[in-house]
């Protein structure tokens, strides 16, 4: 038997004896699917994401927000079989259970699932109004964790410059700057509070993976769940539309996520390409050699063209 095999069952005994201490759960089966996320089976062959965390105030929200939702398209928490929500080891983090949900993730390249998408995500905003939760946790306004994830992205400079890419750079950070500052100008203040006062929430992570389909189209990971204006996941699902609309403005318009009046705001917070700057970061969160990151760059830069020009139609359009 390897090393790394007598390691790994080591580890599953580990998790297993933890599990069952700590929350009374019989583990039969584990499969890995990210670091922090597994897919378990308990003895009686039941299925379920077990989830670990470094945040407990978020568990807490989420534990609130989905005790007073009622929703069929999201996936809760459940407790443990021996009645906790939440249960915590030795090196403080905490670990979540929520059913597994059987299906296929959906996929942005689908005209089909890009609707799916926003039917989904409308009927989630139309329950997830006048929630009231005592443990809400508050984050800064999203253009300004957009400029923080850009001050991020100043520290890869020398990257561009290493592969010859140094007016991509350039150019990549004055657009998001000027973008920020124009969209800063509206009342976002004003608008939080309101959304607020009314128990308004978004998903606050409108990836494809993050929507299951079967026999219905469920929304799961409510990790960034957050009390705000739902324009915020419109501005996000826009976003991860573009590549797949050929960054044409009129095809994005055909989704109609948000009403006439607020299509201004809309394709203005869309023109700030923290994707872009998202996507890179992530990226390089993993070893890369140099050739893949020369070829990451060339590709950045044909679509960061494409971005530009829906960037000029767009302010058109506001206009």
């Amino acid at each position: 038997m390897s090393r790394n095999k007598r390691r790994d069952d080591k580890d599953i005994d580990r998790l297993s004896s933890f599990l069952y201490w700590e929350g009374n759960f019989r583990l039969k089966e584990l499969k890995p699917i990210k670091n922090d996320v597994l897919l378990i089976t308990s003895d009686n062959l039941e299925r379920y994401i077990l989830k670990r965390h470094s945040n407990k105030k978020n568990i807490t929200q989420q534990w609130e927000f989905f005790s007073k939702i009622n929703a069929e398209m999201i996936t809760p928490f459940v407790r443990f079989p021996n009645g906790r929500k939440i249960i915590s080891d030795e090196n403080h983090f905490y670990w979540t259970l929520t059913p597994f949900i059987q299906g296929r993730k959906l996929n942005y390249i689908s005209p089909i699932d890009r609707k799916t998408a926003v039917q989904t995500l409308r009927n989630f905003h139309r329950n997830a109004s006048e929630v009231f939760v005592e443990n809400r946790v508050n984050k800064q306004l999203f253009y300004l964790r957009w400029y923080n994830r850009l001050q991020t992205f100043k520290k890869t400079e020398y990257l561009f410059l290493k592969f010859g890419y140094e007016n991509l750079y350039k150019d990549i950070t004055k657009k998001t700057e000027q973008s920020i500052q124009l969209v800063a100008t509206y009342p976002w203040k004003l608008i939080q509070r309101q959304a607020e006062e009314s128990g308004i929430w978004v998903h606050g992570d409108v990836a494809s993976h993050n929507f299951i389909q079967n026999e219905r189209t469920y929304l799961i990971d409510f990790d960034l769940l957050l009390c705000t204006s739902q324009i915020y996941d419109y501005i996000q699902l826009g976003q991860r539309f573009l590549p797949y609309v050929n960054w044409d403005i009129d095809q994005l318009l055909t989704y109609r996520m948000v009403e006439d009046s607020d299509v201004p705001i809309w394709l203005m917070a869309i023109a700030i390409p923290s994707d872009v700057l998202r996507e890179w970061l992530h990226y390089l969160s993993h070893q890369r050699s140099d050739r893949s990151i020369d070829n990451y760059l060339t590709e950045m830069e044909k679509n960061w063209m494409k971005r530009k020009d829906f960037v000029k139609m767009a302010k058109l359009v506001v206009k």
